[in-house]
């Protein structure tokens, strides 16, 4: 499977080190100027620790790649892991660049603590394949994971983001519904 992760930060470090060092190749975009070493740090601290989680030997880890910008990350993606800041025009207008460029089958999945999935779905023209994957911190270490879906998200999407998570070592948590939490101010 082909991942691209959006935002090499805490989380989307974490999310690069889960599928990568479960065999998954892995296209990065984040346009801080440090984002490399970053992630490489968090690399080196998953490297070290979470082959101790699995009580199998881990597959051999897949290719690190990064991109120059978001639609080069999302080409051919399977999955793509988005991890923007938690501000809602950062999140429009990341989802009105690489929406055109993601396959029919593509899987959105948003790390976000501060929306709800339906508040990001009104962002989207094809709503039908974003899930909230909102993670324990760090992700490569805490394996528990909420799915979150909305009104308009099909079962069908739900248990697929579940299986592709327990095949990365997560524990998904599928929500039945989205509810009333923590969330950032609308505009």
């Amino acid at each position: 499977m082909k991942v691209a992760v959006i935002g090499g930060g805490v989380i989307g470090g974490g999310w690069v080190a889960r599928f990568l060092l479960n065999g998954h190749d892995v296209t990065v975009f984040d346009p801080a100027p440090d984002a490399e070493p970053k992630l490489g740090a968090v690399l080196g601290n998953a490297r070290a620790s979470l082959p101790a989680l699995y009580d199998r030997p881990p597959p051999a880890e897949g290719a690190l790649r990064f991109a120059a910008d978001s639609v080069e990350a999302v080409a051919g993606a399977d999955w793509v892991q988005e991890g923007a800041p938690e501000r809602l025009e950062v999140k429009r207008d990341l989802y009105a660049q690489i929406e055109p460029h993601l396959g029919h089958g593509t899987v959105r999945a948003s790390s976000t603590s501060g929306y709800k999935p339906s508040h990001l779905q009104a962002l989207l023209h094809r709503v039908e394949r974003l899930i909230v994957t909102h993670p324990f911190n760090p992700v490569y270490l805490v394996p528990l994971v909420e799915v979150v879906g909305a009104g308009r998200t099909p079962e069908a999407l739900k248990t697929r983001a579940a299986e592709t998570l327990s095949d990365i070592g997560m524990h998904p948590l599928v929500m039945q519904a989205e509810v009333d939490g923590f969330e950032w101010p609308h505009e």
